[in-house]
């Protein structure tokens, strides 16, 4: 049981959202009356809670998926359940909500800019426009498979969803502090303080990444024009290398 309130504590954060959730849950048992906004967000969603709570149901799924036990609470229409509920109430008493609903939005809101992944759009993507700068020196052309880089941890994020031409030999899975991959050999290389440029292209080039993508604040030690890594364009803080030691496949 223990180990079920740990991953329900991690998965709910502040708790802000939760509280909001479990109120408007018990405020749909006693008042909504509709058979299949109940049946969706009152039956179904208090039927996955009991079983999440329940150890037995919480060895079975380890044995299936194990340390993926979290997101059984992805089913829960939380978002969804607040919204309806407040939608509800906010008919009843019109005047009253609105003046509660600004309440709970000042105390559990919080400012999505604050995190490190997230910023104001600069383009159709919504992701940052130097991403877009450094895959494109990268993009296969056309008749050419798919190529492979190595990015700093900051851009690896946005990659993929810019074009899924480009690969990685690592992703965000190695990111998370609480997965339990270790950290990735050539990640090791790109985060030290001085990049051994030899052991870099060492790694690039057993892990068949044609470009490497290094921090031009980064301290290099040794020359890439001796490995046959070629620097083919920069960005305002990024250079982008060619490593010529891996080919472009055709299709």
């Amino acid at each position: 049981m223990k180990e079920i309130l740990t991953i329900f504590r991690n998965y709910t954060g502040n708790g802000f959202l939760t509280i909001l959730y479990i109120l408007a849950l018990l405020y749909l048992w006693m008042a909504e009356k509709n058979k299949t906004p109940r049946a969706i967000f009152v039956y179904g969603a208090s039927v996955i809670q009991i079983l999440f709570f329940i150890p037995l149901f919480y060895y079975g799924y380890q044995l299936l998926d194990e340390g993926t036990y979290y997101r059984i609470l992805w089913v829960l229409p939380m978002t969804v359940t607040i919204a309806y509920t407040a939608v509800k109430i906010l008919g009843r008493y019109p005047m009253g909500s609105i003046v509660i609903g600004l309440g709970v939005i000042m105390i559990c809101g919080k400012y999505v800019y604050s995190n490190t992944y997230i910023s104001k759009a600069e383009n159709a993507y919504h992701i940052p426009q130097e991403v877009i700068e450094v895959c494109d020196f990268m993009m296969p052309e056309e008749g050419e498979e798919r190529v492979k880089g190595v990015f700093p941890d900051e851009l690896i994020h946005f990659v993929r969803q810019y074009s899924s031409d480009i690969l990685m030999p690592y992703g965000r899975d190695y990111l998370a502090p609480d997965w339990i991959y270790g950290d990735h050999p050539l990640r090791e290389v790109m985060n030290q303080e001085k990049i051994r440029i030899s052991e870099l292209v060492s790694l690039a080039t057993e892990m068949e990444c044609q470009y490497i993508i290094v921090e031009r604040k980064k301290e290099l030690i040794g020359n890439f024009d001796n490995y046959q890594v070629i620097r083919i364009g920069e960005t305002e803080n990024y250079d982008i290398y060619r490593n010529h030691r891996v080919d472009i496949e055709k299709k």
